[in-house]
């Protein structure tokens, strides 16, 4: 008889793996009961370490070793090998590679994970606070502000659905449709964005560009004329901060706008444009073919790629980043990060950090952001040295698909373990959690069932509203799947008029104007309730995290200074309480 029981490793974390910093000792230790002579060894990296027995208790062996982690942020892949006179076994990561309790293989065990990092430090005044994302030009107008640059169409009614391809003149989905959201606009509602418990705000791109995302660059130092200009983004930090709110904004380097000063396709800006000119100094920006032709992004011609190290590049980028932080934002978040080189992050960071060493850099990632691998290289977001934190798309998965019942709760228990052990604390800290984005079909409408119909397209996704009954449902399973976002640590960040009720599938129908006026007031009054909640008790935003699984729930506890509290979820019922 042979059984295995990996009883943790020897750590200051209470999760039975997690992150280290470079050069930490680790201890581990693994536990044997076998009715035969036993040797055990721990394989890291593929090199074979025997592990020591330190006590036998008639057939349990206890086995333990002391490794020291390299001096080098990276990862640390780990499984045991237990061999008898008889036959030899691994114990590994089990098949989800969720790590904690793990499985016996006879062969090619699955690995466990150990992030190693380089000490850093993310700003404290992110951690515990609550943000609220905002696509600029759908939030609020105070009054229109028209370019001089591009013939843009402006919706004369505030409630009317965004443009999709059929709408536009030529028949193309342009998104050059805009409602006149503004800057002023912004500052106009912070009362009532101060009114859900909010400390950070998140501003889709308000840099000049063509479209009303803002995504395709036209020029990174300057405020787009239809939202207002650099003086109304400083006083709108200004006014924010007066409110203990702070603005951070979106940035996207991994390519421009072809309708931009950089590339000027179309002869809109200047004679320098790369595109028409071969001498231009932005030319050495872009990847241009003997064709003609150029790299862009994902194929759209509108969006051309960067060279994110060219030296030209660099400095222009990193002399913008320096004028909004001088304007008194707070930090970024950086659009795909997955398609900028380490080396960009890298210098990126430095110019941040050396400007104001409390900004925050957010990366969009949507996977595990600790193993990330793309375009065939291991990304280094969390080793210390780039990133402070990223979005956590894990979890808003996770949150969704147990609210929907399509995991139980051990699983949602895992789920939220892996981020929680395979990133640094500081980084884990400041988290951004979110439901919903622009990028990602809005909450309700998801909670209402309609998730199946994303993949159609856009003219039949423009009636998708939910029934009564559908509306019934969804509004029980919002606010269990609230609640729990708000448990969690991290940033909870809630995407603008989710809170009003707004329903959409995906863009354009999830970036709506936020509808003033005709909110949904049941709506309304649960986000307020619950945001509010978590704004007033430092458990939830400062405590101690502990989730396990008890007889198919969830059991969340946060403790902080002398007072805990216990969560307790339950998916089959949509129903929380907590003692």
């Amino acid at each position: 008889m042979l059984e295995i029981y990996f009883n943790s490793r020897d750590t200051t974390y209470k999760s039975l793996f997690g992150a280290v910093q470079s050069g930490s000792t680790v201890k581990f230790r693994l536990d044997v009961r076998c009715d035969a002579p036993v040797e055990a060894y721990i394989v890291i990296d593929k090199s074979k370490h025997r592990m020591h027995l330190e006590r036998l208790i008639k057939d349990l062996s206890v086995f333990k070793i002391n490794i020291q982690v390299s001096s080098k942020p990276g990862l640390m892949f780990y499984h045991f090998e237990i061999s008898t006179p008889y036959h030899t076994v691994y114990y590994g990561n089990r098949p989800d590679t969720y790590q904690g309790q793990g499985v016996k293989y006879d062969k090619n065990p699955l690995d466990y994970q150990i992030t190693v990092y380089d000490n850093y430090n993310t700003p404290d005044w992110i951690k515990g606070r609550i943000m609220y994302q905002i696509f600029p030009d759908r939030f609020y107008k105070e009054k229109i502000h028209k370019s001089p640059y591009w013939d843009r169409i402006f919706h004369s009614d505030w409630y009317e659905e965004p443009y999709i391809e059929e709408d536009f003149p030529g028949g193309k989905m342009e998104c050059s449709d805009f409602f006149g959201g503004n800057l002023q606009g912004i500052i106009k509602k912070l009362d009532y964005i101060k009114s859900l418990g909010v400390g950070v705000i998140y501003l889709n791109p308000i840099y000049l560009a063509y479209s009303n995302h803002r995504y395709d660059a036209a020029d990174y130092m300057s405020v787009d004329d239809t939202l207002g200009t650099k003086g109304d983004l400083k006083k709108l930090c200004e006014e924010a901060k007066k409110k203990d709110i702070f603005i951070i904004l979106d940035m996207v380097f991994s390519h421009t706008g072809s309708d931009s000063i950089y590339f000027d396709k179309h002869k809109r800006f200047n004679k320098d444009g790369a595109f028409n000119n071969p001498d231009s100094p932005y030319r050495s920006w872009y990847t241009f073919k003997q064709d003609g032709t150029y790299e862009s992004w994902w194929g759209i011609e509108t969006l051309p790629n960067t060279v994110e190290t060219d030296p030209g590049f660099m400095s222009h980028v990193f002399d913008s980043i320096r004028q909004w932080l001088s304007l008194g934002v707070k930090g970024f978040r950086l659009d795909v990060a997955d398609e900028l080189p380490d080396k960009f992050i890298r210098e990126l960071r430095k110019v941040i950090k050396s400007c104001d060493k409390d900004a925050i850099l957010i990366g969009e990632v949507w996977e595990d952001a600790s193993n990330k691998i793309s375009y065939g290289s291991r990304r280094e977001y969390l080793y210390g040295y780039e990133l402070d934190s990223v979005m956590n798309y894990p979890y808003k998965n996770a949150i969704i698909d147990y609210t929907l019942n399509k995991i139980n709760a051990e699983s949602f228990v895992r789920r939220i373990e892996i981020i929680r052990e395979n990133y640094p604390p500081q980084s884990y800290e400041c988290l951004m959690n979110m439901l919903g984005t622009h990028d990602v079909s809005r909450i309700l409408s998801i909670m209402g069932g309609k998730g199946s119909l994303e993949k159609l397209p856009r003219k039949q996704q423009k009636g998708v509203f939910l029934s009564k009954e559908e509306y019934d449902i969804a509004f029980k399973r919002l606010s269990f799947c609230l609640q729990l976002l708000m448990c969690l640590p991290g940033v909870p960040c809630v995407y603008y008029a989710d809170e009003a009720g707004s329903q959409g599938l995906k863009d354009p129908f999830n970036r709506k104007t936020y509808p003033w006026g005709r909110e949904d007031k049941k709506i309304l009054d649960l986000y307020k309730e619950i945001m509010n909640n978590r704004y007033n008790d430092d458990k939830l935003k400062y405590g101690s995290f502990a989730i396990r699984e008890d007889h198919g729930l969830v059991i969340i506890t946060r403790k902080y200074q002398n007072e805990s509290c216990e969560y307790t979820f339950n998916n089959r019922h949509l129903s929380c309480s907590h003692s």
